[in-house]
This record gives structure tokens, C-alpha cells and sequence, in this order.
């Protein structure tokens, strides 16, 4: 073997070398970053700084607190939902005496009259899933979207069903945040 044959063989193995030793490092790289986001995306724990809360039954004290609204004697709370973190989510569908509704109307102060046919609610303002939310059942509506929230910055929006002759159902969502 001759000195040139020599030193080609020492130069393709030290390439050899090198390309393996990227490559190694390449790999042990690749697996650490899996690991890492692993870590991060596979941990079924909760979050250790949640901004949100997620769903939880609203009782009719809390729809009166958060949505600014008094419900009239007589009132069938049928579904309510809130979450709360960086933004308050409520969303509320009972059923009010017919009579009820202007004085309802009238103490919640909204800031806008009920529109004739106005679908202010629809499914995504459900907050707590499930299938007691239906808005789009209601034939005859009416409803309201504030423009101006309430002192504390709740904006509120709220679909009358006029369906039945003697009992309004009323689908109420509101946020804040």
C-alpha cells in the first residue's frame, strides 16, 4: 500500500467518523425533543396554571349574579352552565310565566328592546355542552344583544321563545373578560 492509498483511507475514515458521530448526535437530539414534547403534550394531569375553568352546573344564584338579571317567581331553571378564568361564561335556559316577562325585561335593564324575530342565542353560546340547549327549536322569538355591556363589562345576550301562550322560554348567555 502506498502512502497516497494510506492517506485516502485515513481521510474516508475520519469522514466515515464524522458522519457517524453527526449522525449520532442527530439521533440522541431527535429523541430528546420527543421526550420533551411528550412531556409537555402527553400528560393527561391537570393544567398547574389553568386560565379557565371548565364547565360546571350554574345554580339560579349564579345566573342572577353573573348575567345581572332577577328571575321572576315562577321561574323553572331547566339547564345552566358557567366557566370562569380569564373570561366568565354563562349561558341559562329556564322557563318564566308568561306574565313575567315585561317585569323580567324591566329589571334586568337591558340596554336594547326586544327585536321581533331577532335569534340573539344560538348552539355556540352553549358553555356546558349537552342537549337541554336548544334555541333553534323555538318558532316564535324574539331577542336581545346589548351594544353596551353592564357596569362590570358583562355583556349579555338573550332569545325569548314565545311558543307557549302562558310561559316564555328564555335562553340567556353572558360574558365578562
Amino acid at each position: 500500500m502506498t502512502m497516497i492509498e494510506t492517506a485516502a483511507r485515513t481521510t474516508r475514515n475520519r469522514r466515515s467518523s464524522s458522519v457517524f458521530v453527526l449522525a449520532c448526535i442527530s439521533l440522541v437530539l431527535s429523541l430528546v425533543a420527543c421526550g420533551v414534547a411528550g412531556l409537555a403534550f402527553g400528560n393527561d394531569e391537570p393544567d398547574p396554571l389553568p386560565v379557565q375553568s371548565g364547565p360546571q352546573v350554574a345554580s339560579a344564584a349564579q345566573v342572577e349574579a353573573v348575567a345581572h338579571v332577577t328571575l321572576p317567581p315562577g321561574t323553572v331553571l331547566l339547564s345552566a352552565a358557567y366557566s370562569n378564568g380569564l373570561e366568565t361564561l354563562l349561558s341559562a335556559k329556564f322557563r318564566i310565566p308568561r306574565t313575567a316577562l315585561d317585569a323580567f325585561i324591566a329589571e334586568a335593564e337591558f340596554t336594547a328592546a326586544p327585536t321581533p324575530g331577532f335569534r340573539a342565542v344560538d348552539a355556540k353560546h352553549n358553555v356546558g355542552g349537552g342537549n337541554l340547549w336548544d334555541p333553534e327549536t323555538a318558532k316564535t322569538v324574539s331577542g336581545i344583544v346589548e351594544e353596551q355591556p353592564t357596569a362590570d363589562g358583562t355583556r349579555r345576550s338573550v332569545l325569548f321563545g314565545l311558543d307557549a301562550p302562558d310561559a316564555v322560554t328564555v335562553y340567556l348567555y353572558a360574558s365578562r373578560g
